[in-house]
C-alpha cells in the first residue's frame, strides 16, 4: 500500500495513522496503483489550498497533462520526506579522532613555507662585522709582511757597511719596501672605514632594541671612529655610549667585563698609535739627516711599529666578536677523552 498526495504527487509507504501530507497538508489517498491513480484523480485537487482560496469563483482550469502549474516564476523542488529516506549503507568511519598522515618523502604539494627573514639591522650588522674582520685579517697579514720586507733592509744595510752588495739586490730591497708599504697604507686605510661602518650599524642596531634615537648624527659617528688620532679619544665615546644603552637594556651582560674589554682595547689603541707616531717622526727626522745611523734607526722604529700594529690588528679581529658578549668563559675548540 501507498499513501499518495495528489496535490504534490509525492508518494511513500502507507502508515496507519497519516491522513494528510507533510509538505502541503493535503489528503492522502491509500493507493495500490500510484500511476493509475494520478491519472484517475480530479484536476482540482491538484491546485494548492492558497489558490483555491484565492479564487474561488473562477472556472476550474482544464487539466494539464505537462507541467503541473504554468507560472514561470514558479519552481518547483520534489524532496522527500524523512521517513521516506533510505538508510546510508556501506563501510562508516570508525568513531574517534582520525589519523594523521605520514609521508615517507616531504611532499611538494600544498603551500610552502617560507623561512621567516631577520632583523635587517641585525643582519647588517652581522655583515658589516664580517668584512671588518676580514679587513683586519688582511692589513694584519700587510703589515707583518711589511715588517719582515723593512727587517730585510735592515739587514742589507747592516751588511753593506763592511761588504758592498750589488745594485740589483738593493733594487729589489726597494721595491720590495715600497710596494709593502702601499699594501699596509691601504689595509690600514680600508680597516679604519670598516671600523667606521661598523660603529654605526653597532649604535644603530642596539639604539633600535632600545627603541630609542641615537643622539648623534651618523657623520659625526663616523668622524669620531674614523679619523687618526681623533678616534683614539672619539672611538672609546661613541662604543662607551654602545655599551651604555646595551647594560640597561639586557641584564645578561656584566657591566664591569664589558667595560674591562672596553679598556683593554682602548690601552691597546694608545700604544699602537704611539708607536706609530713615533716611527713616523722618525721616519721624518732620517729624510733631513744624512746620518745612517738615524736611517737605521727609523727603519728599527718602522719595523717595530708594523710588527705592533699587525699584532694588534690580529688581537683586535679576535675580540671584537665578544666584545659584548655575554658569556665569560671561551669555549674549548678541542675536547680531550680519556682512554683506559
Amino acid at each position: 500500500m501507498i499513501d499518495l498526495c495528489p496535490r504534490c504527487r509525492i508518494q511513500a509507504p502507507h502508515r496507519p495513522g497519516r491522513e494528510r501530507c507533510p509538505r502541503c497538508g493535503g489528503p492522502l489517498s491509500v493507493v495500490e496503483d500510484a500511476a493509475r491513480a494520478l491519472r484517475d484523480a480530479d484536476p482540482r485537487d491538484r491546485e494548492p489550498v492558497g489558490a483555491r482560496a484565492a479564487a474561488p469563483s473562477r472556472p476550474a482550469p482544464p487539466p494539464v497533462t505537462g507541467r503541473l502549474y504554468r507560472a514561470p516564476q514558479l519552481r518547483w523542488v520534489a524532496r522527500r520526506p524523512p521517513e521516506a529516506i533510505p538508510i546510508r549503507r556501506g563501510p562508516s568511519r570508525p568513531p574517534g579522532p582520525r589519523r594523521i598522515p605520514r609521508y615517507t618523502y616531504i611532499p611538494t604539494w600544498g603551500f610552502r613555507d617560507e623561512p621567516a627573514s631577520d632583523d635587517p639591522a641585525r643582519s647588517r650588522l652581522d655583515h658589516a662585522r664580517s668584512q671588518l674582520l676580514f679587513a683586519l685579517v688582511t692589513t694584519g697579514a700587510a703589515l707583518a709582511a711589511s715588517a719582515a720586507v723593512h727587517l730585510f733592509r735592515y739587514l742589507l744595510l747592516a751588511v753593506n757597511r763592511s761588504t758592498p752588495l750589488p745594485e740589483w739586490l738593493i733594487a729589489v730591497s726597494e721595491v720590495l719596501v715600497l710596494f709593502a708599504g702601499i699594501l699596509a697604507l691601504l689595509g690600514f686605510v680600508v680597516s679604519t672605514l670598516m671600523f667606521a661602518r661598523w660603529v654605526l650599524d653597532l649604535r644603530a642596531e642596539a639604539y633600535h632594541d632600545a627603541h630609542l634615537v641615537d643622539p648623534r648624527r651618523p657623520v659625526w659617528v663616523a668622524l669620531l671612529a674614523a679619523v687618526p688620532l681623533v678616534n683614539l679619544v672619539g672611538a672609546p665615546l661613541v662604543l662607551g655610549e654602545v655599551a651604555a644603552v646595551r647594560l640597561a637594556h639586557d641584564p645578561a651582560l656584566d657591566a664591569g667585563r664589558v667595560r674591562s674589554r672596553l679598556r683593554r682595547m682602548w690601552v691597546a689603541w694608545a700604544v699602537v698609535n704611539a708607536v706609530a707616531v713615533a716611527a713616523v717622526v722618525a721616519r721624518v727626522l732620517a729624510w733631513r739627516s744624512d746620518s745612517l745611523q738615524t736611517g737605521a734607526n727609523s727603519l728599527t722604529m718602522v719595523i717595530i711599529s708594523s710588527a705592533v700594529s699587525a699584532a694588534f690588528a690580529f688581537w683586535m679581529a679576535r675580540r671584537i666578536p665578544g666584545l659584548f658578549d655575554a658569556s665569560s668563559a671561551p669555549v674549548p675548540t678541542k675536547r680531550w677523552v680519556a682512554v683506559a
